[in-house]
C-alpha cells in the first residue's frame, strides 16, 4: 500500500479512526489550501477583517494566472493557528471554523468529481477507534466550494481580465457580504451538521 489509498463515499471503508493528536497533518507542513469560503469563515470565527486575515495567516501565490492560498507556517512548518497549551496539548484556535480539508482530514479530496475518496495512509489514527465513515455530505459541501472557488477566480481572470490578486480581492469580498447576508455555507452549526471525520 502506498502512502494514499482510495475508498468508496457512502460505503463502509472497513477502516477505523481516532485521532491521536499528533499533528502530523498540521505540525509538519502545512500544506492546506483553502477556499475563499474557509477564508471568510475563519476570519469571521477570529475577529477579523478578510485582509486581515490574509495578511497574517494565508499565504497567496499566484500560480500561472490563479491565485492559490494556503496556511502559513511558523519557521518549523507548524500552521500558525496550532497552539500549544501549558500541558504540551496542541490546539487549532480557529478549531470551529478550522479548514474543509482539516475537517475531512485523514480524508483528502484529490478529484472534484466521482464517488470516490483518498485516505492518507500515513496518518497515525488509522486503525484506531470507531469504524471510518466518509461523512459524504460535508465531502460533497467541499467538492461544491472548491468548483465554486476556482470557477469565481475564473471568471474573474480568464473571463474578466483581472490581475490574479485583485480578482482575488473582489471573490473574497463577495464571499463576505454573502456570508453577512447569511450564506448558508458559512454558518458553523451547518457544517457540524454534515459530519465529520
Amino acid at each position: 500500500m502506498g502512502r494514499y489509498f482510495t475508498v468508496r463515499l457512502r460505503e463502509p471503508t472497513g477502516l477505523r479512526f481516532a485521532c491521536v493528536r499528533c499533528d502530523l497533518c498540521c505540525g509538519t507542513g502545512p500544506n492546506v489550501a483553502l477556499t475563499v469560503f474557509d477564508a471568510v469563515r475563519m476570519a469571521r470565527f477570529l475577529g477579523l477583517g478578510w485582509r486581515e486575515f490574509l495578511a497574517r495567516y494565508v499565504r497567496v501565490i499566484v500560480a500561472d494566472v490563479l491565485p492559490f492560498l494556503s496556511l502559513r507556517g511558523d519557521g518549523a512548518g507548524r500552521c500558525l493557528l496550532l497552539h500549544t497549551k501549558v500541558t504540551g496539548e496542541t490546539v487549532c484556535v480557529a478549531y470551529p471554523a478550522r479548514p474543509m480539508r482539516c475537517r475531512l482530514y485523514p480524508v483528502l479530496v484529490e478529484r472534484l468529481g466521482g464517488g470516490e475518496a483518498v485516505v492518507d495512509a500515513a496518518c497515525p489514527g488509522l486503525g484506531r477507534g470507531p469504524p471510518l465513515r466518509v461523512p459524504a455530505r460535508l465531502y460533497e459541501q467541499y467538492v461544491w466550494e472548491r468548483r465554486e472557488h476556482y470557477r469565481r477566480l475564473h471568471r474573474l481572470v480568464v473571463e474578466g481580465g483581472l490581475h490574479p490578486l485583485r480578482a482575488l480581492e473582489e471573490a473574497l469580498e463577495a464571499a463576505w457580504r454573502e456570508a453577512e447576508e447569511g450564506a448558508v455555507w458559512a454558518d458553523l452549526d451547518y457544517l457540524e451538521s454534515l459530519g465529520s471525520v
